[in-house]
């Protein structure tokens, strides 16, 4: 989210050669994954945090991402990177004990989720081509640190 930008941030450029305002978190994170050839198209240090200071910048009391939203979100990360990426990056992930331990089951404290929106336009139903994953923030460094030593399918 970066309406307003709330959290620190570096400015990065991708490796389409566009610059881009990351996270100060996120940043290691980013990079490794851009590294291993996954693209990314959104982030968020803690989504809970980000959306509270977008309502209070733009004086929403109601509507757009409630209290429940805030509540739930809060201290809770994003990845929003197109579907293939996502899964790939999961795939790789499942190797590492710790994050088959948070990836694999459903529901749990630590567990991560991962969404699809789904687009309706022009009489279709289709999926967005981008998946959000979700998982706890603190889990951000250790998830940087597993991935410089993992292989990520092509």
């Amino acid at each position: 989210m970066t309406d307003p930008l709330v959290h620190p941030h570096k400015e990065l450029t991708t490796p389409a050669g566009d610059q881009v305002n990351i996270d100060l978190a996120m940043v290691p994170l980013i990079e490794t994954l851009w590294n291993r050839g996954l693209t990314t198209t959104a982030c968020c240090q803690d989504v809970g945090e980000a959306t509270r200071a977008v309502r209070n910048a733009q004086g929403i009391t109601e509507g757009y991402m409630g209290e429940d939203f805030i509540a739930y979100y809060t201290g809770w990360a994003l990845l929003k990177m197109p579907c293939a990426d996502a899964l790939r990056l999961l795939a790789a992930l499942r190797t590492v004990p710790l994050f088959a331990a948070r990836i694999e089951p459903r529901w749990q404290e630590q567990s991560w989720r991962m969404n699809v929106p789904i687009i309706y336009g022009q009489g279709l139903v289709d999926l967005a081509p981008d998946a959000m994953l979700h998982f706890p923030s603190a889990q951000i460094p250790e998830l940087a640190q597993a991935l410089t030593s993992i292989h990520v399918r092509s």
